[in-house]
């Protein structure tokens, strides 16, 4: 059977072992159907791992999106069920709402009293330095300064005096406790009462009904006000949060040598006083929610 060349397709001798035409080999002793496979099974493998690669890589990225997408409606949920809440929370009346502006404004006075009243006591103390009696624009300041915190403080008073004349006292709050209590002990007095057979059965059950319904109607206007006075002090709380955040930017500021150490202390006393002042009027709501 003659043989040819797999090159160049020209007759060749059994014996030879490159073609006299093209001068490639013939590689006699590797039959083609043995060497094909290899190479086609190469190939398949290098197609398995591609095969193999990319559903990993898309599955890892489809985890990230679901995770992604829980974390979104997550989140959501949160923030729908929060403002649920917020929304099924009674609005504060008018009036109340000025009574606790009120309340709050009052214990503001009394911080900025003290603070004032150290700030006295400070400057004052400047008197009693030597330059005070010799260096008579050292005694102009001191003096100015002295009779400005003396005018504020007065000023203090007087706004003092007017806010007391329009506090309610006590708060609406501990008002209806009172009825409350007050509901309560009419109950228990009407038991008694019927009990040693001074009221009737009739007049018995027409008062209960009537003190109950009272009682409960008092205690829902209580709870929708607390509800209402605790979104307020979370507000507070979300600002003092904030505040914290600010603070400490500062700290940061000061530490890259973005700012002096005077002005980094100066600020660090505002935001002492900011804190303090929220830290006031969150007392003052908590105490008159009790």
């Amino acid at each position: 059977m003659p043989k040819f060349c797999p090159y160049c397709g020209k007759p060749v001798k059994e014996t030879d072992k490159f073609c006299i035409i093209c001068g490639k080999p013939l590689l006699a002793d590797i039959p083609k159907s043995v060497k094909e496979p290899e190479i086609k099974e190469s190939k398949t493998k290098e197609e398995e791992i591609k095969v193999e690669e990319k559903p990993e890589e898309k599955r890892l990225e489809e985890e990230e999106e679901e995770i992604f997408e829980e974390e979104k409606k997550e989140k959501a949920k949160k923030k729908s069920k929060k403002q649920k809440e917020k929304e099924e929370v009674k609005p504060l009346p008018e009036e109340v709402k000025e009574q606790m502006v009120y309340y709050i404004e009052y214990n503001d006075i009394q911080l900025n009293k003290k603070v004032l009243a150290e700030k006295l006591k400070e400057i004052s103390q400047l008197t009693k330095d030597p330059k005070y009696d010799y260096d008579t624009d050292f005694k102009k300041q001191v003096n100015v300064k002295l009779e400005a915190i003396k005018t504020l403080i007065e000023e203090l008073k007087q706004k003092e005096s007017v806010i007391k004349q329009n506090l309610e006292e006590p708060f609406i709050v501990q008002r209806i406790s009172n009825d409350i209590e007050t509901k309560t002990f009419q109950l228990e007095n009407l038991s008694r009462e019927h009990k040693l057979h001074k009221v009737d059965k009739e007049t018995f059950e027409r008062l209960k009904k009537k003190y109950k319904q009272e009682k409960s109607e008092l205690e829902n206007e209580k709870n929708d006000l607390i509800e209402g006075m605790k979104l307020w002090i979370q507000d507070l709380k979300l600002e003092k949060a904030e505040l914290s955040s600010e603070r400490k930017l500062n700290k940061g500021r000061f530490h890259a040598k973005e700012i002096s150490e005077e002005d980094f202390n100066k600020n660090d006393k505002d935001f002492d006083l900011k804190f303090k002042k929220i830290d006031t009027k969150i007392k003052t709501l908590e105490e008159l929610t009790k």
